[in-house]
């Protein structure tokens, strides 16, 4: 790529998986979609953007690489990754039980505290992996403060630009000042918190690597010249403990959680485990879009790419 100085920059760009990102955008004809992949020390390997402009997603559509750097969706439940990692950095156990009742599709301010209504316990992990909103918000209101959650939010990189040659978001996340069914809903990825694509793979990454966020690099060298430009070697955003919790967590989403039917048995991937988030969200402004994300990274042990997917997908 040529550079403003006259000199041409070479990419981290991987040829062949940034192929496959394109031909699955093209296969899933969404009206917005965009595909990162990372490699744990934070060179990009992919980075993939396609939208149309019929808000169907017929037609061949167009290549856009802005929005996979800009962030133009919704976390939803990708946030719970955040969450989950201030809430075991507060105390909480992965397999700390709580009852509840609910929370399948919402969070409502009885969800938030013990009732009669409660008919079921489980625990963290499997609020993590199954996407349950009613433990995350409940477990959010009793152990965290919303300065708690917020601070561990910009850690992970939220309201802040993205250290690439290119214009670009991590996220932003609003996370509000009072405890409440409102604080719940945000901790539970319903509102506030907006989340680029390659937010996602960072967020990923972060817990890949034992809580250290590698900057994410797309320059290797110059001119032919294979030495990287200089790079930080990453700041510790969780401790190792932290983000090894958090790791158990989403690898059971694609074992038995709401991964599970892409990971487990014909769609498996051979001798690879992986560890992932899902998250679904539907807005009706300006037109209706549903929002579906996967982050993850494989393998769980000694994981090699992280990886990040968000469809915008119509009615």
């Amino acid at each position: 790529a040529p550079m403003t100085d006259g000199r041409m920059a070479v990419l981290t760009i991987d040829p062949a998986i940034q192929a496959v990102a394109e031909k699955v955008l093209r296969r899933a004809r969404a009206p917005r979609g965009a595909i990162v992949v990372t490699h744990p020390d934070g060179r990009i390997l992919a980075l993939a953007g396609r939208r149309t402009e019929d808000p169907t997603g017929a037609g061949e559509g167009i290549s856009d690489p802005s929005l996979a750097l800009d962030a133009w969706a919704p976390s939803a439940s990708i946030f719970k990754v955040v969450s989950a990692a201030a809430l075991v950095e507060a105390g909480v156990g992965q397999h700390d039980k709580v009852c509840f009742h609910g929370g399948l599709r919402s969070v409502m301010e009885s969800n938030l505290t013990d009732s009669r209504q409660d008919n079921r316990c489980e625990d963290l992990a499997y609020g993590v992996a199954h996407s349950q909103n009613a433990i995350i918000a409940k477990l959010v209101h009793q152990h965290l403060s919303p300065a708690q959650l917020d601070e561990v939010a910009h850690r992970f990189g939220f309201d802040r630009a993205l250290p690439l040659p290119v214009p670009g978001a991590f996220g932003h996340a609003t996370i509000p000042t009072a405890k409440g069914v409102e604080f719940a809903k945000t901790a539970a990825g319903f509102q506030n918190v907006e989340l680029s694509v390659m937010g996602g793979a960072l967020l990923a990454n972060t817990v890949a690597t034992g809580g250290i966020a590698a900057p994410p690099r797309l320059i290797a060298g110059f001119d032919g010249d294979p030495s990287a430009p200089p790079g930080g070697l990453g700041q510790r955003v969780l401790e190792e403990t932290v983000a090894d919790e958090v790791a158990k967590m989403m690898g059971e989403a694609c074992t038995d959680g709401s991964a599970a039917k892409a990971f487990a048995g014909r769609d498996r991937i051979p001798g690879v485990q992986v560890a992932g988030k899902t998250g679904t969200l539907s807005t009706t402004e300006p037109f209706y879009m549903q929002y579906s994300w996967f982050v993850g990274f494989a393998k769980t042990t000694k994981p090699s790419l992280s990886i990040a997917v968000l469809l915008g997908n119509p009615e």
